[in-house]
């Protein structure tokens, strides 16, 4: 189960300058560049099953778009299981059961999805997914069902803003890479089929971009 992610994120990239590279003239280096909006929420709910044990329901969406907006991908999960609480207090969980889909499956797809990269401000998204159940043991269950999620993501206090390069250079190879990007606390909200989920903190909300230059003799 994940918690409050730490990551990576970037905006705006400067053009590396020519490589020094010793040796003869060589063609133009490979170049890669990408960009990236990350929009994630966990909704977390449990429910007493005895003295010292209670059963964990977790909801999850993460969408995943290009600079422009465009879904490159998303997907929806349902987590359930059931956990006790030993003598000295340390809670241990097994799952009992779960639900997954994503963008790429039949019959899901993404209504809409908005996204303030500049200062990560507000998103939104409105998906339908078809959810395939599994057991315990990882088992498909039964037939996909339709799921619409339509969430809400608001920032909340500072931008964290990352810069981070990475070079390697060994005889003929030469790699290198920047990454610049920013992420932002937010609180998300949701209604899963019209019920709400609530609002929740456990959530990822940023973007990315990377640069990255290859060079092999």
């Amino acid at each position: 189960m994940r918690r409050w992610m730490v990551a990576w994120v970037a905006l705006t990239l400067g053009v590396l300058g020519v490589l020094g590279l010793t040796g003869s003239a060589q063609a133009s280096p490979p170049v890669t560049k990408s960009n990236s909006t990350t929009a994630e929420a966990f909704w977390h709910a449990e429910q007493s099953t005895g003295p010292n044990s209670f059963t964990e329901t977790t909801w999850y969406v993460g969408v995943f778009a290009g600079q422009d907006g465009s879904v490159e991908y998303s997907d929806l999960y349902l987590d359930v299981e059931s956990c006790k609480v030993d003598p000295s207090g340390n809670t241990n969980c097994n799952q009992i059961s779960s639900e997954y889909g994503d963008s790429g499956s039949p019959g899901s797809f993404i209504s809409s999805f908005s996204m303030d990269l500049a200062n990560l401000s507000t998103a939104s998204l409105d998906g339908t997914y078809m959810l395939q159940s599994y057991d315990a043991s990882g088992n498909p269950v039964g037939s996909p069902e339709s799921y619409r999620m339509v969430a809400t993501w608001t920032g909340n206090g500072p931008l964290f803003k990352s810069h981070q390069k990475f070079s390697f250079h060994q005889k003929c190879v030469h790699f290198q890479a920047t990454d610049k990007g920013k992420m932002r606390a937010a609180d998300a909200t949701g209604t899963l089929n019209g019920a709400p989920l609530g609002t929740t903190s456990d959530t990822f909300f940023g973007g990315d971009a990377s640069l990255q230059v290859d060079h092999y003799c």
